[in-house]
């Protein structure tokens, strides 16, 4: 998220401009303002803007038809929320595309059904604001909603452990299920320094594993430290993005339930450690060193690596027909063929002719003493 400037303005996060581009509306104060941060991978278009929403055009790639993003927040007085319906009414007749719009909406059900925009169905809990007060004085809403013309996204909220609002999650592709990977290579993990029994395994290996006399040795050690710090890894720690989501259905659970406060604040904090875990884990992957670790921008440490990976994989292949491939098992033969043809040698070259316009340096004598055994002078020598 942004921070705030002494001049109450919002700033984009450190370091995350390299990966990130933003527009902003000015604050009142340290309260209100809206910031819209978009991946660079996106091309965004911000048609207009003022201090209630920001309207803009989307396209994920180049080719495709963009849609509409209008992100609003709607008039906390009753008596100006008429301002929002009139200026979403106005946005409806510049466009027809596919449009969303997302945000705090109150009272909005004549001007949506005006503008053709329904409300798609959402995954999770059934509010998206959660004042965390006890007893009666708690306060449960849907404030926040997504909306659009058609029933082309997706929406879930998302619990958020450090927030009162829920995160609303837009799906708007169906996501490629990623090709499937080889052997991955193990690699000790930065997180698994928060559990103080790692120090522990590591000297209890040492231990068994005694001295080591030759580098041979100390290669094989090495391999058997990683295989049992993996396999307490796997005890210890799971996988982090599957305890993430337990995690985070747990919590949704407790707070579905309305049970007991202290109930809640425990799986809150087991899920803003697997939080941290998880940023540890994107900024090892990100080959970014001049963040600290404490800096928690989990978000812009996966978008990097994600997206170098994005960059590195190649998608399509074409073949000597100018036939393109796609699928795995095709683009790996091709570059298994291209590269053993490439380092094969041309038989139907000669290079006697070449090699006949080198004076030749070594004589027969020369090459016979060259090609002779070892005396057993030579190995003493070269021992001792």
């Amino acid at each position: 998220m942004g921070r705030r400037r002494p001049d109450g303005a919002s700033e984009a996060p450190s370091g995350a401009m390299n990966i990130l581009s933003w527009n902003c509306r000015d604050s009142v104060g340290l309260s209100g303002g809206l910031a819209l941060y978009w991946h660079e991978s996106l091309s965004l278009d911000a048609k207009a803007m003022n201090s209630r929403y920001i309207d803009a055009y989307v396209t994920a790639a180049e080719g495709e038809p963009p849609w509409r993003l209008t992100c609003v927040y709607g008039e906390p007085r009753t008596e100006d929320r008429h301002l929002m319906w009139s200026l979403l009414r106005d946005l409806h007749q510049q466009a027809d595309m596919p449009w969303m719009v997302i945000g705090q909406m109150i009272d909005f059900r004549d001007v949506l059904e005006v503008c053709g925009l329904d409300d798609p169905g959402f995954a999770g809990l059934p509010y998206t604001y959660d004042n965390w007060r006890s007893g009666r004085a708690n306060v449960k809403v849907r404030l926040d909603r997504a909306v659009a013309n058609n029933a082309w996204a997706k929406v879930e909220h998302l619990v958020a452990p450090s927030s009162d609002h829920l995160a609303i999650l837009l799906k708007c592709v169906q996501e490629e299920p990623p090709p499937a990977m080889g052997r991955r290579c193990r690699q000790y993990e930065v997180m698994w320094e928060r559990d103080p029994s790692l120090l522990v395994v590591i000297m209890d290996t040492w231990t068994e594993l005694g001295s080591l006399l030759h580098l041979g040795e100390v290669a094989d050690g090495l391999k058997s430290m990683m295989k049992r710090l993996q396999d307490w890894s796997r005890k210890k720690f799971g996988n982090v993005i599957k305890e993430i989501n337990k995690s985070r259905s747990r919590l949704e659970e407790h707070m579905s339930m309305n049970a007991d406060r202290k109930e809640i604040r425990e799986a809150n904090d087991r899920l803003n450690e697997l939080l941290y875990h998880e940023e540890m884990l994107w900024m090892q992957r990100s080959f970014i060193d001049w963040l600290r670790e404490g800096d928690r921008n989990t978000k812009f440490f996966h978008r990097k690596a994600v997206w170098r990976a994005r960059k590195n994989r190649i998608k399509v292949l074409m073949d000597d027909d100018g036939v393109a491939h796609k699928d795995h098992d095709s683009m790996a033969a091709m570059a298994t063929s291209y590269f053993t043809s490439l380092f094969t040698a041309d038989t139907s070259l000669c290079a006697d002719p070449v090699i006949d316009l080198i004076n030749s340096r070594v004589t027969n004598d020369m090459n016979v003493q060259l090609c002779a055994e070892y005396t057993d002078k030579e190995i003493a020598d070269a021992l001792f």
